[in-house]
């Protein structure tokens, strides 16, 4: 039960790191874009990768906690400190990207009375928070490997 455990895990690891992916490359691509209508369609692909996102997630937690149980390790510190390490970086880039990626989509797509406000919309396209989501992403994953790696105590 414990390599199927941790098979499901890895499985959620990859499918997270391949959404992971595709958001990361629409929020570097879409600030060089000009037409509202290409930059709705680049954050409605990113869109589409968050949920699969989400999908990743639930199988990385429910495979992670599974084979933490059964292998005995499931309060160990280095456990532990994954698991807020897990959460620092869930809750920095939710916190970060959820509410101006909802506003860019509103922008770029128009509230459907109104045209949309290129000139806005470019304003806002100006940003440094893909670097800090990718600076935050990465350093959080290469944490969590580390820890599952060397499990220090």
């Amino acid at each position: 039960m414990y390599q199927a455990l941790v098979f499901v895990h890895l499985v959620g690891v990859v499918i997270m790191a391949v959404a992971h992916g595709v958001s990361i490359f629409a929020a570097f691509r879409v600030r060089r874009e000009t037409d509202p209508t290409v930059v709705a369609a680049i954050l409605g692909m990113s869109k589409s990768a968050v949920l699969l996102l989400y999908v990743g997630f639930l199988l990385l937690a429910v495979g992670g906690f599974g084979a933490a149980w059964q292998s005995g390790v499931l309060l160990a510190p280095w456990a532990i400190a994954s698991y807020v390490v897990l959460i620092v970086v869930i809750s920095v880039m939710y916190s970060v990207a959820t509410g101006y990626y909802v506003r860019l989509r509103t922008l770029a797509s128009g509230d459907g009375v109104e045209p949309v406000d290129a000139v806005t919309l470019q304003a806002a396209l100006v940003t440094r928070r893909p670097e800090l989501l990718a600076v935050v992403g990465t350093s959080g994953l290469l944490v969590l490997l580390w820890l599952m790696v060397v499990r220090p105590t």
